[in-house]
């Protein structure tokens, strides 16, 4: 079984019950869950407490567009019907549940990555993993990143931001473009979106980070690119407009990453290491 981190948060404390059915628990019921918050804090938790958990688990599955858990009254059980995209649905969970600071191990930028393949499949388009460390042949220089990315989608490079600057803010950059048939002339002005990403416990510091003004200085958008903010977490409805109007943009919480990812990152790479990190995760923070 593994740790709670927090086990008097409920929405945390739901966060541990889905990963431990996605896990290969088979099923939890209030008295069950009862009891490993008692053992864990040395204290009993208020039914009502318990009551709350079920009210975060209950709207999830209202959400999400797989059947990755069911409640029937006081017990939840794990769907097996279900294969893919639960590794990214695993991923997310131990992102949420732990935070980013021990993604050593396995290969880094996984979140980022993932959310990557999110972004591409939401617009439709194409995806960009611009954030620092950038990936094996990625330009360093972020200059060069940008003149290399704007040249990919068609539009039009002023400058680069001072070398001072890692990634200006921005993790991926994904853009729909337009089916034209000469890709060596299409034309500017197409849906761009520039995606942060915060993985670690301190997202809620990140949502008004990204300088989209800065944006416009190096390069010239035909139509000017909108803001994304992903994270690995679900967002609360109480939160939920708040964030979209600090972000001013568009919100990927764990449960829209996760719906976006119903068949599974592409790049088989890439699911290979977010399974060495998952069950590196398991390792390191079992009881």
């Amino acid at each position: 079984m593994l740790e709670i981190p927090d086990a008097d948060n409920a929405a945390r404390v739901a966060d541990f019950v889905e990963l431990e059915l996605s896990l290969g628990e088979p099923s939890f019921s209030k008295a069950k869950l009862t009891a490993i918050l008692r053992d864990a804090s040395g204290i009993e938790p208020a039914e009502s407490f318990i009551s709350d958990v079920w009210r975060h688990l209950r709207r999830r599955i209202a959400r999400h567009s797989a059947d990755l858990f069911e409640i029937h009254g006081d017990i939840l059980t794990r769907s097996d019907a279900v294969n893919d995209g639960r590794l990214e649905y695993e991923t997310c969970l131990f992102f949420s549940l732990y935070g980013a600071s021990s993604q050593g191990g396995a290969e880094p930028k996984l979140f980022e990555r993932m959310t990557a393949d999110a972004v591409a499949n939401y617009l439709d388009g194409r995806a960009f993993i611009f954030g620092w460390p950038v990936l094996p042949d990625t330009e360093a220089e972020i200059a060069a990143r940008v003149r290399s990315v704007a040249i990919e989608m068609g539009e039009r490079f002023v400058e680069g931001p001072g070398a001072r600057y890692k990634d200006r803010g921005v993790d991926i950059i994904g853009w729909k473009p337009f089916e034209e048939p000469d890709e060596t002339d299409n034309r500017t002005g197409q849906l761009v979106m520039l995606t942060q990403c915060a993985a670690g416990q301190d997202w809620r510091d990140k949502t008004g980070e990204l300088p989209m003004a800065s944006w416009t200085q190096y390069i010239h958008w035909a139509s000017d690119p909108i803001a994304g903010f992903a994270v690995p977490c679900v967002i609360e409805d109480d939160l939920w407009h708040d964030i979209h109007r600090e972000v001013e943009g568009v919100v990927f919480d764990r449960i829209r990453i996760v719906n976006l990812l119903g068949s599974g990152v592409r790049l088989v790479e890439l699911r290979d290491a977010l399974r060495t990190w998952v069950d590196e995760q398991k390792d390191e923070h079992s009881v």
